[in-house]
């Protein structure tokens, strides 16, 4: 196959089509093997062709891509990276779930498509046939820089990052409290603002006024709330407002 990414196309609307594939002719050593707008014809086109790259419309006349691609992945024994392709953002979660590649809204954008496209690039030159949107439990960035955390009792702790899953402000005691990978819970000193928190690393974002997250622990990203990995995923209050979504969404999409 040498340098030569073959791609194929799943979407029930042909003017799709035909957008993405020019879009797709300013990548190098691309070339769309085939295209389907169906479920039947999809599954048809996938095993004979068997692409590296699948770009699957989510609403198919005969059946969702989301349970298209449920079906078919017991019978996927090669890489296929899979990149959802839609109109619609609500699809983002379910997307996540299935462990997709990544997700394409429509229109095509021409700098969304360079960055998943110089994603699976970088994937193919390393080898790695098992990242996904998400991060793994298993591939948090370990950091050598410790921070220097003073409580509210004046006492000193030294965490280094990936030991801190994310940080909460109680809004009544005006405080923000420090929730470690142990579980345990420190409440931070007076005068603690969402700065000094975002400035101890870059792994930390905030993703609301009262909630700032560890991102190599993210997981899930729906409309206003997200999910962490282990020992953090069955924390449930962690929303996300509008004026942060955005930069949360890019840094996410940049791990």
């Amino acid at each position: 196959m040498g340098n030569t990414t073959e791609v194929l196309i799943i979407d029930d609307d042909n003017p799709s089509i035909l957008v993405l594939i020019d879009r797709l002719k300013a990548f190098p050593g691309v070339r769309v093997v085939a295209t389907a707008c169906n479920g039947e014809e999809g599954r048809s086109v996938v095993m004979k062709y068997r692409p590296e790259l699948l770009f699957l419309d989510i609403e198919l006349p005969d059946v969702s891509g989301l349970e298209f691609l449920s079906s078919l992945d017991k019978n996927i024994d090669w890489d296929m990276k899979v990149v959802f392709y839609t109109s619609y953002e609500k699809y983002l979660l379910q997307a996540l779930r299935l462990q997709a590649f990544d997700f394409l809204l429509k229109p095509v954008n021409e700098n969304e498509l360079s960055l998943i496209m110089n994603r699976f690039y970088l994937c193919r030159e390393e080898g790695d046939s098992s990242v996904r949107l998400s991060p793994p439990s298993s591939g948090l960035q370990p950091s050598v820089k410790a921070v220097l955390i003073t409580t509210i009792t004046n006492d000193k702790l030294i965490v280094r990052p990936e030991n801190i899953g994310y940080f909460k402000y109680d809004s009544d005691r005006k405080l923000w409290t420090v929730v470690l990978n142990s579980l345990q819970y420190f409440i931070l000193k007076h005068h603690t603002t969402a700065d000094t928190i975002l400035s101890y690393a870059s792994e930390f974002i905030q993703i609301h006024k009262s909630y700032i997250i560890n991102i190599n622990y993210l997981y899930l990203i729906s409309e206003n709330s997200c999910t962490l990995l282990h020992p953090f995923n069955k924390v449930s209050e962690l929303k996300i407002s509008k004026m942060y979504r955005k930069k949360l969404l890019d840094k996410f999409y940049d791990l």
